[in-house]
């Protein structure tokens, strides 16, 4: 592991995708200088346990590159992965008793780390670290929620593509035209995890929605998406996802049975 690394707080700040669209996106630049003052960088390999489920979180941090996977473990050992940390979002906070879920490092993480009673005094004098910290729990209730609804009524294909959509806002991601490209950066046994089936499953999906057009297959980690707008109706069960015919109509049996010709 990478020993911490101690900046200085416009270090810190300058080049860190949560002041651009993450939990310090919307704080006074004083505030964030204070968040800054008490925090340290920290890099972490993936695959590292930062706390497990019987575990109150020690300390607090904002990701600033890299994802993290939350995750929760059966008696036979068996895991779902509930929900998928990206660069911008805060960890650790609001535990007065154990966590819950265990926490992973998905890929090489690279934290700005500060104690709990550091973040706590902070967020008890500033108003905006309150807001931004409630801001951030309502998105990841909704996103929680989100996983639910998914894994009780979408199909596998459709939990893909919803995934594929919803991960260029947060992975390497290019327009181009009506779609874009898009780079993955969580391994295929995170993304089965997370929705709920396996590698193998993933890989069939991926050649069966290529087939359909929905997606272009550049490398295993690596998507041309050429209708952005009709995978997300995919992913949210509003389309038909089967390869279509100059003969023969194509009929979703979606939620809403909508027809696409």
């Amino acid at each position: 592991m990478t020993e911490p690394r101690i900046l200085k707080s416009e270090t810190i700040c300058s080049d860190c995708v949560s002041r651009r669209g993450g939990l310090c996106s919307g704080l006074p630049d004083g505030v964030r200088g204070k968040l800054a003052e008490g925090a340290r960088v920290v890099d972490y390999p993936a695959d590292r346990l930062l706390w497990d489920e019987e575990s109150r979180p020690g300390f607090v941090a904002i990701v600033r590159k890299g994802f993290l996977r939350m995750v929760r473990y059966s008696v036979e050992g068996r895991r779902q992965i509930m929900a998928i940390v990206a660069p911008g979002e805060l960890i650790g906070e609001g535990f007065e008793t154990r966590s819950g879920y265990a926490l992973e490092t998905a890929t090489p993480v690279r934290l700005c780390r500060m104690e709990r009673g550091t973040f706590e005094r902070l967020s008890e004098d500033e108003p905006s670290v309150g807001r931004a910290f409630y801001r951030q729990c309502v998105e990841r209730l909704d996103s929680l929620r989100r996983v639910t609804w998914s894994l009780g009524l979408q199909s596998p294909e459709e939990r893909f593509c919803g995934f594929l959509a919803s991960a260029r806002q947060t992975m390497p991601y290019q327009p181009v035209g009506k779609g874009g490209i898009l780079r993955i950066e969580i391994s295929r046994a995170d993304i089965a995890d997370y929705l709920g089936t396996t590698r193998e499953t993933i890989s069939r999906i991926a050649h069966k929605l290529q087939s359909a057009g929905l997606i272009e297959i550049r490398d295993p980690a690596t998507f041309h998406i050429p209708d952005m707008e009709r995978l997300e109706a995919v992913g949210a069960s509003r389309g038909g996802w089967r390869k279509r015919s100059a003969r023969t109509p194509v009929v979703a049996d979606m939620a809403e049975g909508a027809r696409i010709l």
